[in-house]
């Protein structure tokens, strides 16, 4: 009797396995730098770039700014997929944002205001300038959504026009962070950074390649199929 490979059964329970380790569903941090709730509270775009978890990330050159024609309604859609939007109160959209040189400011300043950016995907590893057009500033950093009351990181503005420095890097990708803060004094981003790893592949990826090799298994058993008995 013909034994047949025992391979194909396995790859068939590898498929769903590949796939559910391909999508994490929360975030670890491994490296953080601002003024409170950090791992450093000092840092620059060369450390973070260096820092834990930097490994096999790719970051660009230089700092992104941010240039005028791609600011519309408060909404500003960067070359780099990552979308920030201007807010001026918890839920109303800036509109009288704007680029000046190469920052982009609020137009409008109040309490819960700020900047809401989505990130594109593969995403793990995010950097930025803050300071503020005017006065004190005590911008919080919220991870995932929009609600400043989870706040996970602050960053303290003694003045306005003093720049200070935020990162992150995460184990898993990061989709979305909004800087705000409850005082009304107007936030301004100077420029800004981030670091993505290679795709990982799609389910639909997965599912064809276990496919294809479920194919090849049969044809190969076609081919192997001993010839019927001569009479």
């Amino acid at each position: 009797m013909t034994k047949f490979p025992r391979t194909i059964p396995k790859l068939t329970f590898l498929v769903p396995l590949l796939a559910a380790l391909a999508a994490p569903s929360y975030a670890s941090i491994a490296y953080t730098s601002c003024t409170s709730g950090c791992t450093t509270t000092s840092g620059t775009y060369a450390s973070w770039q260096s820092a834990t978890g930097s490994a096999g990330l790719t970051f660009s050159p230089f700092p992104d700014t941010f240039t005028a024609g791609n600011l519309s309604s408060g909404v500003y859609l960067d070359p780099s997929a990552a979308v920030f939007t201007s807010y001026s109160s918890p839920t109303a959209i800036d509109t009288n944002a704007l680029v000046s040189g190469s920052a982009l400011l609020q137009g409008a300043g109040g309490g819960g205001g700020g900047f809401e950016i989505l990130l594109p995907a593969n995403t793990y590893a995010v950097a930025f300038n803050i300071t503020t057009l005017s006065g004190v500033g005590i911008p919080s950093v919220e991870l995932g959504d929009h609600n400043l009351s989870m706040a996970n990181y602050g960053i303290v503005i003694p003045t306005g026009g003093s720049i200070q420095f935020f990162s992150i890097i995460s184990t898993t990708p990061l989709s979305e962070l909004f800087v705000g803060q409850a005082l009304g004094s107007h936030l301004q981003l100077n420029d800004f950074e981030i670091g993505q790893e290679s795709p990982i592949p799609e389910l639909s990826s997965v599912s064809l390649m276990g496919s294809g090799l479920l194919l090849l298994g049969l044809l190969r058993r076609r081919v192997y199929k001993p010839n019927s008995a001569v009479a």
